[in-house]
Order: C-alpha cells, then structure tokens, then sequence
C-alpha cells in the first residue's frame, strides 16, 4: 500500500487529537511510524533483489513480480496489521466526530 497506509494513520492521529483521545492518538502515530518503517523494508528487499537484473535503473519502483514475491511474509504481515490499525483507528475517529 506505500504512502496510502501511512496517510490513513496520520489522518487516523488527527482525528484522534482532534476528538481528545491520546491514547488512541499515540496508537494511531505508533500505526504510522509502523506502517512506514515495514513499508521500507519490504522496499529495501525489492531493491536488492531488482539490483541482481541488468535493465535495473534505479527508480523507485522498478521491479518485477519476481522481486516484489522476495519479500518476506512476515514483514508483509507486520505491515498489513499496522496499516489495518490504522484504517479502523480511523473509522473510528470519523464516526465519532459527528457524535460530539
């Protein structure tokens, strides 16, 4: 998901802050740095497994299925319960901001 998960936990933070929840706001900004930090090291195995291919230039996403697949299930994991987190710390905050 890159970027679009790592908004939703920032827009999932806001929402929290601006309803007076900390908790769920510092829950929300742990879901963003989670989201993003997993987001790079599965980025990180991509790039290396793309630098093995001659036609590799560079650019950020220049891979193939082949070398997006090296990724480990494990941080894929890690990175789909943080981005899930966030997108129900979100539905939460927008459900309950016409409530107050």
């Amino acid at each position: 998901m890159g970027w679009l998960s790592v908004v939703i936990c920032a827009l999932a933070a806001y929402t929290q802050y601006k309803l007076d929840h900390t908790a769920l706001m510092i829950l929300a900004i742990i879901a963003a740095v989670g989201s993003f930090w997993s987001w790079g090291i599965m980025h990180n195995y991509a790039v290396e497994a793309a630098r093995r291919r001659l036609s590799y230039t560079g650019r950020f996403y220049d891979f193939t299925e082949g070398e997006v697949e090296s990724v480990p299930n494990w941080i894929t994991l890690i990175n789909m319960i943080f981005s899930l987190g966030g997108l129900v710390l979100l539905i939460v905050g927008v459900i309950m901001i016409p409530v107050r």
